[in-house]
C-alpha cells in the first residue's frame, strides 16, 4: 500500500480508511506534537534543539520501546503504553488525561508517517514474558556472572554505573551521542520501564536505533532473569529518583483568611498536598524530579506553596559558570483543562493562546533580602520580626513591616517574582508594572526549598475561577539549569472548589 504522509493528508484531503483520523485528533498532533515530532513527523519541531534525547523521527520507522523483536515495528499496545505513561527520565509526557478513542486516533496518525507499519513481512508477534521468578541472593550472583559473560560491562561499566570503557564514544543511529544507563540510580528511570517485565523485555528486545542490542539469540529465559535480578540488585533500596506517577488533579482549599507568604503558617497543615512529577529537557544525572504543590484560596488572596528538593543553595549568580535556583507556575486562563485540543503546547503557550507565567528566582530573593538587612539595621529590629510585617503593620513595627513591604532602595528587584507572558518560543516578555502583582518568599533550609507565592483575587488573577490549566517548572542551578534547560510537569487541572 502506498504511504499516506501527513503533509498531504493535509494538502489534498485524501484519506484511506487506514489512516484517516478525526479533525480533532489533527489538530491535537499539530498542537501539542509538532513544536517536538515537527509537522512531517521527523523529529524536527522547532523544541527540538533544546531537548536530549532528541524527539523520536516517526518517519525512521525505528521505535525503542517494543515488545516485539528487534527490526520489528511496535505494536499498538506498545505506542499506546508510551502515550499513556510517557518516558522516563525524557521530555515525552504521559498523555494519560486523553481518552481511549483519542489515544487510538493518535496512534493510527503517528503511523501513517512511516511505510514499515504497511509491510506485512516486518511484523512480528510481541516476546512472551511469564511471571518473574523470585529474586534471591542465589540468582543475583549467577545474575552477575552473566552481565560479565554478555559484556555489559563495556558499556554500562564494572558497577553498573554507566561508566564503562565505551561508554563515552557511544551513539545511536543518526550518528548523535548516547549514554548507558547508570543502574545504580534505580530501574524507576529506565526509559523502557521500572518493572522487572520491563527490564526483561529491553534485554530481550533491545532498544532499537541505538548500542544496546537484543539478547533473544543469546541468552535462556532463566539467564535473562538472573540478568533481571543483578541489574535490580546494583540500586540500594530507596536510592533513585521516583518514576512519574501519571498527571495529577491539584485541588485548592477555601479559607476564611488570606494566605500568609508564611511557608509555615497553619493554613498549609490542612491544605491538600499533591507531588507533581517534572520531567528534564535536557538528560542529565541531576534534576529536579518533583515539587509538591498546595494550593489556598482566601477571601481577596490565592497562593500557592511549593517545595522541592535540593541539596545545594544556589542564589548567587556572580560567575558565568553560576546559574540559580528556581520555579515557576504557569497557566492558561481562557480554556478548560480537559480541552486538549483547546490547551496550547506546553512550551510557553502559541500563538493562540498567551501563557500567564510567575517565576520565582533564588538569587532575586537573595537581593531583596539583602534590602531588609539594611533596613533591619536602620530600624533596630530582628530580621524574623521584620519577615513577618511583610504581610501586616502593627504599632511597634508599623513603619519597618512597611519598609519591608514596599520596594527597597537597596534592592534591584521589587519581588522575587517576575510575571511572564508568551505566546510561543521566543515570545516571553515581562509584564508591566502594574501587573507585576504577584508577591513571593522562599526559603532554603536543610536541602529542601519551600517557595509561596500570591496574589490578590481583585488584580484580574486566573485563581478567580472555578477549575484551569496549570504547569509547574523547576530550574537546578547545581545542574546548569537555565532558561530551557529545566524540568516541567505536564498540564495538570486545578479545582478552586
Amino acid at each position: 500500500m502506498q504511504r499516506i504522509v501527513l503533509s498531504t493528508l493535509v494538502m489534498v484531503g485524501i484519506f484511506f480508511s487506514s489512516t484517516a483520523v478525526s479533525q480533532e485528533v489533527e489538530k491535537l498532533y499539530q498542537r501539542h506534537c509538532t513544536a517536538c515530532h515537527g509537522e512531517k513527523g521527523d523529529g524536527n519541531g522547532p523544541a527540538a534543539y533544546l531537548l536530549s534525547p532528541k524527539p523520536r523521527d516517526f518517519t525512521s520507522g525505528i521505535y525503542k520501546f517494543r515488545s516485539t523483536p528487534s527490526g520489528s515495528p511496535p505494536t499498538d499496545q506498545d505506542l499506546l503504553r508510551t502515550l499513556k505513561h510517557g518516558i522516563n527520565g525524557t521530555s515525552m509526557p504521559a498523555w494519560d488525561r486523553l481518552s481511549e478513542k483519542e489515544l487510538t486516533d493518535v496512534i493510527k496518525y503517528v503511523k501513517s508517517f512511516s511505510d514499515i507499519f504497511e509491510d506485512k513481512d516486518a511484523m512480528e508477534p510481541p516476546i512472551k514474558i511469564v511471571s518473574p521468578p523470585q529474586l534471591t541472593k542465589k540468582s543475583v550472583q549467577a545474575g552477575k556472572k552473566v552481565y560479565k559473560e554478555m559484556e555489559c560491562s563495556k558499556c554500562h561499566g564494572p558497577r553498573g554505573k554507566g561508566d564503562g570503557p565505551s561508554s563515552a564514544k557511544l551513539k545511536d543511529d543518526w550518528d548523535r551521542p548516547i549514554r548507558p544507563y547508570d543502574f545504580t540510580r534505580g530501574p524507576s528511570l529506565m526509559k523502557g520501564g521500572a518493572s522487572s517485565q520491563d527490564i526483561y523485555r529491553t534485554f530481550m528486545a533491545g532498544l532499537d536505533g541505538t548500542p544496546m542490542p537484543s539478547f533473544i539469540d543469546e541468552l535462556t529465559e532463566k539467564k535473562s532473569w538472573q540478568l533481571v535480578h543483578y541489574i535490580q540488585s546494583l540500586s540500594p533500596s530507596g536510592t533513585g529518583s521516583a518514576a512519574p506517577k501519571g498527571t495529577p488533579t491539584l485541588h485548592a482549599v477555601k479559607v476564611s483568611t488570606d494566605p500568609s507568604l508564611d511557608s509555615n503558617a497553619p493554613v498549609w497543615k490542612r491544605s491538600p498536598a499533591t507531588v507533581v512529577s517534572l520531567r528534564p529537557l535536557w538528560a542529565r544525572d541531576n534534576w529536579v524530579d518533583s515539587v509538591k504543590v498546595q494550593v489556598a484560596v482566601g477571601p481577596k488572596m490565592a497562593a500557592f506553596r511549593l517545595e522541592w528538593r535540593d541539596l545545594r543553595k544556589d542564589d548567587e549568580v556572580i560567575r558565568p559558570q553560576d546559574f540559580r535556583d528556581g520555579v515557576a507556575i504557569q497557566f492558561i486562563p481562557k480554556v478548560k483543562p480537559s480541552d486538549y485540543v483547546g490547551i496550547p503546547f506546553i512550551g510557553m503557550g502559541d500563538d493562540k493562546d498567551a501563557v500567564t507565567i510567575w517565576h520565582w528566582k533564588a538569587d532575586w530573593e537573595a537581593d531583596i533580602k539583602e534590602g531588609f538587612r539594611d533596613v533591619v539595621q536602620k530600624y533596630g529590629v530582628t530580621m524574623n520580626q521584620m519577615l513577618k510585617q511583610a504581610d501586616r503593620s502593627s504599632n511597634k513595627l508599623n513603619l519597618a513591616g512597611r519598609a519591608a513591604a514596599n520596594p527597597l532602595s537597596s534592592s534591584k528587584h521589587k519581588a522575587p517574582i517576575e510575571v511572564l507572558a508568551a505566546k510561543g518560543f521566543g515570545t516571553l516578555t515581562s509584564q508591566p508594572a502594574a501587573s507585576q502583582t504577584v508577591e513571593g518568599r522562599g526559603v532554603w533550609r536543610n536541602g529542601v526549598w519551600v517557595v509561596v507565592m500570591r496574589q490578590p483575587l481583585d488584580s484580574g488573577s486566573a485563581l478567580r475561577q472555578k477549575t484551569l490549566p496549570v504547569a509547574i517548572a523547576a530550574w537546578n542551578g547545581a545542574a546548569g539549569d537555565r532558561n530551557g534547560q529545566k524540568s516541567v510537569s505536564q498540564w495538570m487541572e486545578l479545582k478552586i472548589e
